[in-house]
């Protein structure tokens, strides 16, 4: 099994804070991080690099989590993508609807934030099959 340095995860949230937080916890436990703040750059980014696994906020200006994830869809090579949600909207009006469709159509592990280092790096891993 390839350990966590061979693995890239492309960070997507549009809260610098956030990004900056999970990047760091990542990168922390090993990974190659990228990063964007929308779905627009996320996209361009994939087309430049395909990750290993997307970490992807719902609410975001400049194309949302579930236009990026449709985008994703698209494509066979990048819908075998592994998706975790990272979204403070779930349950709100802002995100509830998003967050809906996307868990019907893939993602199956989600985290509400505001989230742990600990929890955040342990849902990635389980999400790539990394043991602990």
């Amino acid at each position: 099994m390839a350990d966590d340095s061979e693995k890239t995860v492309l960070v997507v949230d549009d809260e610098e804070d956030v990004s900056r937080f999970l990047k760091i916890a990542l990168e922390d436990s090993g990974f190659k991080v990228m990063t964007a703040f929308n779905g627009v750059e996320a996209l361009e980014r994939v087309k430049h690099q395909v990750p290993d696994l997307i970490s992807l906020d719902i609410v975001m200006p400049k194309g949302s989590g579930i236009q990026f994830h449709r985008q994703l869809k698209k494509k066979p090579e990048w819908s075998k993508i592994p998706v975790i949600i990272v979204t403070g909207h779930s349950r709100d009006d802002l995100g509830r609807a998003d967050f809906d469709e996307m868990m019907l159509s893939g993602p199956g592990i989600y985290l509400e934030k505001p989230v742990t280092a600990a929890s955040y790096v342990n849902a990635v891993k389980k999400a790539l099959g990394i043991e602990e």
